[in-house]
């Protein structure tokens, strides 16, 4: 058995792992492996999918494409409770496992859970206290922090980029390209050149031209030509090596 198939298999390993932690933590966390050998068809195992609605077969998100981006850099063995964002743009509480072959990154287990009805609950229990204690604003600010969520204390969002939960790599491209429309509080059809360059910036550090077919969807949604793309990928390159 040669190298590669011996990181297939021992990746596949990890799949009744994945239905071991779903069964633990129940249908609002959603369990997903992830294979970094092919980033284009990163997901070969999901549990209580409908947390993300993605799908085995969906490319690898941003926090997979920025980890492999960093490669031998990278020496975390996990990160917890950092900020995820689904499709929908919801916000969940997120973990990841990393998996190393002879020390080489291969695959991640991510935990994403929704933790909504608590938020709800939470939100609920405050209006109660601010009802029947008629408590003063600055009282009621710090009930509500008292009140946060058994674990979200540890949140180390601060430190850990949002993960975005896409199902393809045109929402990874169209993710940045809104960001800066909205900064700039403009339509794509405005963009100047420096704002594209910016784009392109943020997808390259992001790890996203990794991905297949990267430069002709990132010159799609931005609406030039895929050479206009490569040259500000090369800006973006020399800056580095700066």
């Amino acid at each position: 058995m040669d190298r590669q198939q011996e990181i297939y298999t021992y990746i596949r390993s990890f799949i009744p792992m994945v239905d071991f932690l779903a069964e633990i933590l129940g249908n609002t966390s959603e369990v997903v492996l992830n294979d970094l050998t092919d980033l284009d068809h990163s997901v070969i195992a999901i549990r209580n999918a409908t947390v993300s609605k993605r799908k085995i077969g969906d490319p690898a998100t941003n926090l997979a494409l920025r980890t492999m981006q960093a490669g031998k850099r990278e020496k975390s063995q996990f990160l917890a409770n950092y900020q995820g964002v689904s499709r929908g743009g919801h916000t969940l509480r997120s973990s990841t496992f990393f998996i190393r072959y002879q020390e080489e990154l291969v695959a991640m287990i991510c935990i994403n859970t929704d933790d909504s009805a608590f938020d709800k609950l939470k939100e609920l229990v405050d209006q109660i206290v601010v009802d029947y204690k008629h408590l003063e604003p600055e009282e009621k600010l710090n009930s509500s922090k008292l009140s946060t969520v058994a674990g979200r204390e540890k949140l180390v969002a601060a430190q850990v980029e949002p993960e975005h939960l896409t199902s393809n790599i045109n929402e990874l491209a169209e993710s940045e390209v809104n960001k800066i429309c909205s900064e700039k509080n403009i339509s794509v059809n405005y963009l100047k050149r420096e704002d594209k360059l910016e784009v392109v910036r943020r997808l390259h550090h992001q790890g996203y031209f990794l991905l297949k077919d990267a430069v002709g969807v990132a010159a799609k949604v931005l609406k030039v030509s895929e050479p206009s793309v490569y040259r500000y990928l090369q800006s973006v390159k020399s800056e580095a090596k700066e």
